[in-house]
């Protein structure tokens, strides 16, 4: 799917490839999988970043801007009305077209007093404050910005 032309979206989210989700009315691209599913580990925040830093060396998926999600856009992600599973069995409110067995604590971006990062919760829909070193079932789903095409 190309990405130019998605400003107004029919639907909000589209496949993009094996690796990845378009979300046209925010105009950003997900990794289908997070982190766990990805690395096979939970991470705190701060490994997360260096997870983030890796893909991009490789130019993962193509891209090398690769970043962990703010507040606000994991927020975006949760959906009541969307039905998905995370590693656990249990269910989470975010588009099937996410890879199923993902966790369900995503770490943003956000950090209060350089110690607590902000992490949202798929089954809740809520954010929570915790340590940026904490690493229990610590993951993210990365995320970039749709790059502007030049007219």
């Amino acid at each position: 799917m190309d990405e130019q032309g998605l400003g107004k979206a029919d639907e909000r989210f589209i496949e993009g490839d094996s690796d990845t989700v378009i979300d046209g009315a925010k105009l950003l691209v997900w990794l289908k999988k997070d982190t766990w599913q990805l690395a096979g580990k939970w991470m705190a925040q701060r490994q997360v970043k260096e997870f983030a830093q890796s893909l991009n060396r490789k130019r993962f998926a193509g891209f090398s801007n690769w970043r962990l999600p703010t507040a606000s856009e994991a927020k975006s992600l949760f959906d009541k009305t969307q039905k998905n599973s995370d590693n656990m069995g249990q269910e989470i409110y975010l588009s099937d077209l996410f890879e199923p067995g993902c966790g369900f604590l995503c770490w943003t971006s956000d950090v209060r007093h350089n110690i607590q990062g902000v992490r949202l919760n798929f089954r809740k829909g809520i954010p929570i404050y915790d340590d940026i070193f904490r690493v229990s079932r610590g993951a993210s789903r990365l995320v970039r910005d749709i790059e502007k095409q030049a007219d």
